[in-house]
């Protein structure tokens, strides 16, 4: 697989159903455009029909409405190019939602700002639009990129959000008949920053939204309900993902206290009255996502590089699948479950069934994998004397160099999922080994906290480095070249390796790197938070712990040649980060580079623009082949 044929491959998301029908939306790169394109795909009588492509407007978010024969999405306009050359025709330039009834469809609600998100109301009759708009201060300014902003809160922006108390967050009520539209909720009165996870039960609305606490030191998550014109919080101080309803209770997904963090993602029952309870957690493993179908309650969730299924009334647990790939999402009708899922060596496609009875009912990617080969990975789980890890291994040839991949978080995964990277760097000539070292997720709540306070740069190194030695060994790879790579914690934990052993590796690459904790609590977006619960203590009260875990206060002990890959606008790592090391060994004469991708967030290699994105890829194989061959 070549960079540019990350093009060529489909992403599916975002599928729903209404009986046996489905609809889904897949999402594509357009290079000539340097774009993403979204359409909209239905699936009934055991045919895929594309019912919404454009060139010049991408399509998001479809639903069924619940008891009308109607599907409805969001219309957005694409790129600039295109909206100077709808501008001219005298077309609108407004983001729209559609619904679609046969073959007429009709504007329900349309906005300069931004639709997020929207939902049907229970018997049809209205439709609850969720936007992001300029707040009142803001919305009269024409220029407001040249306009002075005052800060007075923490946090002041977002990592792909930029600025955050210049945008406010509205609900609308739309009456589906007459289109008559109504702000039910106001952001600005509310001082809402966010809004999502809209749910309606009973005439009543429920949400998730985060607003600034009192002090203006750090945001507030809140579920919130809005009954008869009123609206009441009925949750302050966790940090929720979703919320559901079942069996006539509000459920969340998420964490009852915001600094409880790391542990499982898990479910509580959320009491109108502000009680919190935990459901009781029989898989030790954190919740990705939350569907109720069928009087059950299907949840998703990650499990040693898996994305699994299990089926509860809270009551009793039936674990749906084990089957080595990720699913990233399902619905549910008549006892089938449909699945978007991907393997190791598979891009997205649609299933029915799961485990063995599994049928695959798409071909979205059949041209993809007809012109790609893509490697096979070899799986194990080592001891490593301390503990079990996950690893896997791409063997291209024992006599070729082998890089060490380290994922980011640290509380994320690698898997069985298809990842470009992989297959990029197999294609390359490269082995490629990557593990789950301690602090990743999918392993139960002991494993995630495993990094923490002292152990953090101990545990995850003694894993990564071990089972890296051992899958060498399991492969028979002769050739001692090795190369490290890694992004955001995948980047601490490359800068942290190279400067404790600096002779293991001939190549390095640190991307969007967290190198230096004392300076990344005052610049990153989450610096007021994450690095007391990872570190377990303050800056102000343990200086020195800080230093003593920032690959900086080390880095006048590399010697291997380095990349520095990171993006402008990261507010996640800052770019000070990335000056800070590069600057370190350009002063000692040790062979760098730094590469800085203009107008790009921490997202760059996961939804930066595909031209930054190919050439990121051929920068990271350009630079270890020169290392390394």
């Amino acid at each position: 697989m070549k960079p540019k044929n990350i093009s060529d491959f489909v992403t599916l998301s975002e599928i729903v159903n209404k009986k046996s029908s489905l609809v889904l939306k897949a999402t594509k790169m357009n290079l000539d455009n340097n774009s993403y394109e979204s359409s909209i795909w239905k699936f009934s009588r055991n045919e895929w029909i594309e019912l919404k492509k454009s060139s010049n407007w991408n399509f998001s978010n479809p639903k069924y409405s619940n008891t009308k024969n109607s599907i409805s999405f969001i219309k957005t306009p694409k790129s600039s190019d295109i909206l100077d050359s709808l501008e001219k025709k005298g077309n609108s330039l407004t983001n729209k939602l559609v619904t679609r009834t046969g073959n007429q469809e009709k504007i329900i609600f349309e906005t300069e700002d931004t639709i997020s998100n929207y939902i049907w109301s229970e018997k049809d009759e209205f439709i609850y639009v969720i936007t992001k708009e300029w707040s009142s201060d803001y919305k009269n300014i024409k220029s407001k990129t040249d306009h002075p902003l005052e800060i007075d809160k923490l946090p002041f922006r977002f990592d792909t959000t930029g600025t955050i108390y210049n945008k406010r967050f509205h609900i609308y009520e739309v009456n589906v008949s007459t289109l008559k539209t109504k702000k039910i909720i106001d952001g600005d009165k509310e001082s809402l920053l966010s809004i999502s996870s809209l749910i309606e039960m009973d005439s009543s609305l429920f949400f998730i939204s985060s607003k600034h606490n009192e002090k203006g030191t750090m945001l507030e998550n809140q579920v919130l309900k809005f009954s008869k014109s009123k609206l009441k919080v009925l949750n302050t101080g966790g940090m929720w993902e979703q919320i559901f309803y079942f069996n006539n209770n509000l459920y969340g997904v998420g964490l009852e206290n915001r600094f409880d963090w790391p542990t499982n993602i898990s479910v509580f029952e959320l009491n109108e009255d502000g009680v919190v309870r935990k459901i009781k957690n029989e898989i030790d493993r954190g919740v990705v996502k939350v569907k109720v179908f069928n009087n059950y309650v299907f949840v998703l969730f990650e499990d040693s590089g898996k994305q699994s299924l299990l089926k509860t009334d809270f009551k009793d647990y039936e674990f749906l699948s084990d089957e080595e790939s990720i699913i990233s999402d399902f619905t549910v009708y008549d006892d089938k479950i449909y699945t978007l899922k991907n393997s190791f060596n598979l891009k997205d496609e649609v299933y029915i069934g799961l485990n063995k009875q599994t049928k695959k009912i798409s071909e979205f990617n059949k041209s993809f994998h007809k012109n790609v080969k893509a490697h096979q990975c070899v799986y194990k789980r080592f001891d490593t004397g301390q503990s079990e890890i996950d690893t896997w291994g791409i063997l291209v040839d024992i006599n070729r160099p082998t890089l060490l991949n380290i994922h980011g978080g640290p509380a994320g995964q690698y898997g069985f999922g298809f990842f470009d990277e992989f297959q990029v760097y197999a294609s390359s000539g490269f082995n490629v080994i990557a593990c789950n070292p301690r602090g990743s997720s999918g392993r139960g709540h002991k494993f995630l906290r495993d990094v923490c306070g002292n152990k953090w740069g101990e545990n995850d190194t003694f894993d990564v480095l071990t089972s890296f030695k051992k899958m060498i060994q399991h492969l028979g790879i002769k050739n001692k070249d090795f190369g490290i790579m890694g992004g955001s914690y995948g980047g601490f934990m490359t800068s942290w390796i190279i400067s404790h052993y600096p002779k293991m590796f001939k190549s390095a690459i640190v991307e969007r790197a967290l190198l230096n904790w004392e300076t990344m609590v005052g610049t990153s977006d989450i610096g007021i938070g994450f690095p007391e619960m990872y570190l377990l203590d303050d800056m102000n009260s343990n200086l020195n712990l800080y230093r003593k875990k920032s690959p900086i206060t080390y880095a006048n002990n590399i010697v291997t040649p380095t990349l520095i890959i990171h993006s402008e606008k990261d507010y996640r790592c800052p770019i000070e980060q990335a000056e800070q090391l590069f600057s370190n060994l350009k002063r000692r004469n040790i062979e760098t580079s730094m590469i800085r991708f203009p107008d790009e967030s921490h997202e760059l290699s996961r939804s930066g623009k595909p031209n930054h994105r190919i050439q990121r890829f051929e920068s990271i194989v350009e630079w270890h082949k020169k290392q390394l061959n």
